[in-house]
């Protein structure tokens, strides 16, 4: 007669952890203070869609914003997050954000938040672009497609 060996491991989660660890690229835990900012926003996208979507906004007549702004401010969420938590390469570290990360994402989330920040100036002016709207806009794109590429 033959014994059988039992191979599973105490922790069920923990091969399954691993085995996706293995296979992605997967998201980055930092410590100190940039987890703590990557903590801190990823808590204020979710407050602001909160808010968004609930009818408090208009109970106390501050901080409503029209579906234009909302997506602009949601999309700088999305981007930044996307480049602080997520790294670019497999070999990329994992326990902090490269400084060059965090310049892509003040970039984008900066790009994505233009519509928001510029709203009035860009409703005076509709299909008459100044340079500098296009040069963010074209930025923006980049960006947004590298976070698309990193997420």
């Amino acid at each position: 007669m033959t014994k059988e060996r039992n191979t599973a491991s105490p922790d069920p989660g923990q091969a399954a952890r691993d085995l996706v660890s293995q296979a992605d690229t997967g998201a980055r835990e930092p410590g100190g203070v940039q987890g703590k900012v990557l903590l801190g926003t990823a808590l204020a996208w979710s407050l602001f869609q909160i808010w968004y979507a609930s009818p408090l906004p208009f109970y106390f007549e501050f901080g409503v914003f029209n579906t234009s702004q909302a997506r602009s401010v949601h999309l700088a969420f999305a981007i930044f997050l996307a480049f602080t938590a997520f790294p670019a390469l497999k070999r990329s570290p994992h326990d902090h954000i490269p400084i060059q990360d965090w310049i892509l994402a003040l970039t984008g989330a900066f790009s994505a938040a233009y519509l928001y920040l510029f709203y009035a100036e860009l409703a005076q002016r509709p299909g008459a672009p100044l340079l500098q709207d296009v040069v963010v806009a074209c930025i923006g794109l980049v960006v947004l497609l590298e976070a698309c590429r990193r997420a």
